[in-house]
């Protein structure tokens, strides 16, 4: 029976293949999400080693967070732009969790990101919830807890208002359409098991840093909390 199924599996293999989701090449072996050449092509920041990092030093500048690092360098038409846009806008869930786990993997014991109480995903609107069917950065902050072992909470921070998308936005203009959008949840903010808490926020892509900034005020207003913060994507 176990030789039938195992031809059976093959047979599906062959057929409805696995593909890599950057390139289209079959993957093979344990090759998961990517092929080991797309996997290989992806730029890592190594932010989280150093506390001086562009991304911590901006985000110092506008708020007083333990610390901010990113896992990859976004680059225009490179491998992780290819995976965020099939995470966001494929239904491609998975992509999340890969994504979450490469993260956790980088960040095993280093200070101050493995010393969070809780993995705090960067929340979407509701009706944008509902069209995608999930939100990418609590996907990115599960497979980062299976490596990490954080507690989530993902009802911590609400998004208000739907803004306009950021993407062809100024420096400037991402700053104003983001303000107000997000708030802490007040059903949590006397709840004493979130008092003198390290956060670390979860989100996608930071760009200007105006959503992550948002965010990380709205944590600092619980009593007692310390805020760090964490992205897949940064661009160079």
């Amino acid at each position: 029976m176990e030789h039938k199924a195992s031809l059976w599996r093959d047979c599906l293999h062959f057929f409805y293949p696995d593909c890599c989701l950057c390139c289209g090449q079959r993957l093979i072996g344990t090759e998961k999400i990517l092929c080991a050449d797309c996997l290989g092509r992806l730029t890592y920041t190594g932010y989280e080693n150093h506390e001086r990092n562009p991304l911590n030093m901006r985000m110092k500048t506008k708020i007083p967070i333990r610390g901010a690092s990113a896992l990859l360098h976004f680059n225009k038409e490179g491998v992780i732009q290819k995976l965020l846009h099939v995470l966001k806008y494929q239904k491609q869930s998975e992509v999340g969790l890969f994504l979450g786990r490469l993260a956790g993997l980088r960040l095993i014991g280093q200070t101050p990101f493995c010393e969070a109480d809780f993995l705090v995903p960067v929340p979407i609107h509701p009706k944008k919830l509902r069209k995608r069917g999930y939100n990418q950065s609590m996907l990115i902050a599960q497979g980062m807890n299976e490596i990490l072992r954080k507690e989530i909470s993902g009802d911590l921070l609400i998004k208000q208002e739907r803004t306009q998308s950021q993407t062809k936005k100024s420096r400037e203009a991402r700053w104003a359409n983001i303000q107000g959008s997000f708030c802490l949840n007040p059903e949590f903010l006397h709840e004493q098991r979130f008092h003198q808490q390290h956060f670390l926020l979860i989100d996608d892509v930071v760009t200007t840093g105006a959503t992550s900034a948002s965010c990380c005020q709205e944590l600092l207003k619980i009593p007692g909390s310390q805020v760090s913060f964490f992205a897949i994507a940064h661009p160079e």
